[in-house]
């Protein structure tokens, strides 16, 4: 399975992001928005649902891009992630399944078990988790 990455969003910084699809999450996300008008000229938005003790909860939907959205381009698929959501999310694979947990898109993070643990607050894991990403960026 080839993985298709998501290049664009971090151009001005000189680096190369490494979200990335497969091409059976590729093919779903272009099947979905062609056959669902609600879709139609959205682009698919990875995002940060929530945060449990075994790492982060995942969406990924058709949604409208905000102003300060990266953008990527995947192979003619426009794809949109928030800053903040790309800073835990660098080096994820989204993929579509289907088989006995569901249908649908799933998030693959390799980084998941360093955020990991009990944050209850939101504002208290967000501020923890940007700080050990901002230390795991300069290292």
């Amino acid at each position: 399975m080839t993985d298709i990455p998501m290049e664009g969003a971090a151009e001005e910084s000189g680096k190369r992001d490494d979200i990335s699809l497969t091409p059976e999450a590729w093919a779903m996300a272009k099947e979905l928005s062609l056959s669902n008008p609600d879709y139609q000229g959205l682009p698919l938005r990875l995002y940060i649902e929530g945060k449990g003790c075994d790492g982060f909860y995942y969406g990924v939907n058709f949604d409208k891009a905000e102003a300060d959205d990266l953008h990527f381009d995947v192979d003619g698929l426009e794809c949109i992630v928030d800053p903040r959501t790309h800073l835990f999310c660098k080096g994820s694979t989204i993929d579509w399944v289907d088989d006995e947990r569901g249908k649908g898109f799933l998030v693959e993070n390799p980084k998941e078990k360093n955020f990991r643990g009990k944050f209850y607050k939101k504002s208290t894991w967000r501020t923890r988790l940007e700080a050990m990403a901002a230390q795991g960026s300069n290292a």
